[in-house]
């Protein structure tokens, strides 16, 4: 920060940079989550499949594959369902 406590533009550009990552993972994780619940029924069914180890990904959760931005992944998995 500056000395007038006021972020620095890069230091600004950084914590919209990083706002935006986590929003889009945030978006993500929700469009999988709803598409699930969709097709298990009820928010907990999804809820604890996203922690769920998948043989079909190398025994990653579907969190995990979508911090690691492989959401559509995912998407396309729940379709063949």
């Amino acid at each position: 920060m500056s000395k007038d406590d006021q972020p620095s533009p890069q230091g600004l550009g950084a914590l919209q940079a990083r706002f935006q990552e986590q929003s889009r993972k945030a978006q993500a994780y929700y469009a999988v989550m709803h598409r699930m619940r969709q097709l298990a029924g009820s928010d907990e069914a999804a809820s604890a499949w996203m922690e769920q180890a998948l043989p079909a990904f190398d025994g990653k959760t579907p969190a995990q594959m979508v911090s690691e931005n492989r959401a559509d992944e995912l998407l396309n998995y729940i379709e063949s369902l």
